[in-house]
């Protein structure tokens, strides 16, 4: 028993060395948000994105576990709170050698100023994730970004 739990720590960390050496050999050392991976409860999450005249913020309501996350979105255009869009989410991890492709899609739904949801973490790593919102004109949006888990 004891040499497997060896054995799966071993491999744990062989997986988390190797991405942050993909992530810095691919220039991405300095990201725009940091999280603490050395234990299972990270910072706050809070990313910001302009896109097509939209302010987007991205949060979560507490610090980052595996499991259930509770999130939040904020879109302004000109400085307004934007409340008639409709806004989905997906969390993504890449397929690794030995690790399958995961994800996590999410519709959220308006709460006051800000559309809510959740997001299911299965493991720690560094998550990729995609939000689009389409807003009333019937435009479509998209913002991209990461987080470490």
């Amino acid at each position: 028993m004891k040499r497997l739990s060896m054995i799966l720590l071993a491999s744990m960390l062989t997986v988390t060395l190797a991405q942050a050496q993909m992530k810095c050999g691919a220039g991405k050392c300095g990201a725009s948000m940091s999280m603490d991976t050395s234990n299972a409860n990270s910072e706050l999450m809070t990313d910001m994105h302009q896109t097509n005249g939209y302010s987007v913020k991205i949060a979560s309501v507490k610090s980052l576990v595996v499991g259930n996350n509770a999130i939040e979105v904020v879109l302004q255009k000109d400085g307004k709170v934007v409340t008639d869009a409709k806004v989905k989410v997906k969390f993504f991890m890449p397929e690794m050698p030995g690790m399958p492709y995961m994800e996590y899609k999410e519709k959220l739904k308006l709460d006051g100023n800000s559309y809510k949801g959740n997001a299911n973490f299965s493991m720690s790593g560094t998550w990729q994730y995609q939000l689009k919102f389409k807003t009333a004109d019937g435009e479509k949006h998209k913002v991209r970004g990461s987080i470490n888990l």
